[in-house]
């Protein structure tokens, strides 16, 4: 991979990192100094394959020939797409519990962002180490080129940039716009004294401070499914936030705005990088922002027991990953996708279950999100509200875990 390696910088509980979104960081800094005439040029990417196309067991045809492995030269980057991963990482517990790859396609001006649940079933590697995807950075010892590598090699995705950013910097990116207006669907209270978490927001439209927007997007114990709530939360916030920025656009705006991005944000983007993307980014609709959590299904370690984990499909994984994040001309086929299904356990029968069936694959357009809103199931011991599921639905309800603690990679292995 080609990318640069600065240094890593974290906060506690940084899990807010999709609000940021990556047009945000190339607008705040970049349209600052395109003001001062500097002229950007085209981003030079990796071109080069981060994925194996020579699938260890040969497929045959019908007639029990074999089929020739994929051909590298077929898979030829399309100019002026991208791919990003953003995660938010909380350095206490040592987790990622916010993991997103987007795309920009610089071309028709389309943003898609992929929601990877925090937790996600992954084995990090073939020796069979595994434990929910927001472990994924610990284990890697904090460096998220290699977290980068992990999902490329699997996922066949390329990754060009990564970063996060520091919680400081969103509560105070909110304030600088002047708040955002969201209509919360029903009350949140929750509290967390260890995490210094305070969460008492009422129902009904109003505008957010950013105090108030970090306990809006960290709130997950009300929802039926925790942290697919929560995400489904964040995709609410997102367009709220977008609407919000692109109409609060002034000097004194991008000036502050940018401040607060070089302060805080650890990527590896490029000053000149910021500026192109900033210069790209500027016109974008809210009916070209397409956002999606990667489909899958809740279950237990063994079954009716042990922790829960979020096991993807692997169909519908893919389906997303060759809509939303390929940047190939050729489609991601099915021989050499996950092909060591380090997204499942290949020893479970109820996890591969999941992983063998198609999902729902679900995807929200920016503007579909005023129009239709978002679904999120919460659970009965909250305020009552429109969103509140059936009372048939009360088998459904998930405890809500506390943040786990990351294994010790050498114990596991």
């Amino acid at each position: 991979m080609n990318r640069n390696n600065n240094s890593k910088k974290s906060e506690k509980h940084i899990e807010v990192l999709i609000i940021v979104l990556f047009a945000v960081i190339a607008l705040a800094v970049g349209v600052a100094v395109v003001a001062k005439n500097f002229s950007p040029a085209v981003p030079d990417v990796d071109h080069s394959l981060s994925f194996d196309t020579h699938p260890a067991d040969t497929e045959t045809d019908d007639a029990g020939n074999a089929i020739k492995p994929e051909n590298t030269a077929k898979y030829v980057r399309k100019e002026g797409v991208y791919n990003f991963l953003f995660v938010g990482y909380d350095k206490a517990a040592g987790l990622t519990d916010v993991n997103i790859l987007g795309q920009f396609d610089t071309n028709t001006g389309a943003i898609n962002l992929v929601q990877i649940p925090r937790d996600t079933y992954a084995r990090y590697n073939e020796n069979g180490y595994y434990k929910k995807i927001n472990g994924a950075v610990s284990y890697y010892k904090k460096d998220l080129d290699l977290f980068a590598d992990f999902l490329e090699k699997n996922l066949c995705i390329k990754i060009d940039y990564y970063g996060s950013i520091d919680l400081v910097a969103f509560r105070n990116i909110v304030d600088i716009i002047g708040g955002v207006e969201i209509d919360i669907p029903a009350d949140m209270d929750y509290e967390d004294p260890a995490q210094n978490l305070y969460i008492h927001l009422k129902a009904g439209f109003q505008t957010l401070n950013g105090e108030q927007a970090e306990q809006f997007v960290r709130f997950r114990k009300g929802y039926v499914q925790a942290d697919i709530g929560r995400t489904n939360a964040q995709k609410l916030f997102m367009t709220a936030f977008l609407k919000k920025f692109k109409s609060s656009v002034s000097v004194s705006t991008l000036t502050q705005v940018g401040t607060q991005m070089l302060k805080y944000a650890d990527t590896n983007l490029t000053l000149n990088e910021y500026v192109y993307f900033a210069t790209k980014v500027l016109s974008i609709d809210l009916d070209k922002l397409n956002m999606m959590t990667l489909p899958g299904q809740d279950v237990r370690e063994n079954g009716n027991s042990g922790a829960w984990y979020y096991v993807l499909s692997r169909s519908s994984m893919l389906d997303a990953v060759n809509k939303y994040l390929n940047v190939y001309e050729k489609d991601i086929t099915e021989n050499i996708f996950d092909p060591n299904m380090m997204f499942t356990n290949p020893e479970s029968d109820h996890m591969l279950k999941i992983y063998n069936t198609d999902a729902d694959t679900t995807v929200y357009a920016g503007d579909d999100v005023d129009s239709n809103g978002i679904y999120i199931p919460r659970t009965k011991s909250t305020s009552a509200s429109v969103t509140d599921p059936p009372e048939d639905n009360a088998s459904d309800i998930l405890p809500d875990e506390e943040d786990d603690v990351p294994e010790t990679p050498t114990d596991a292995e």
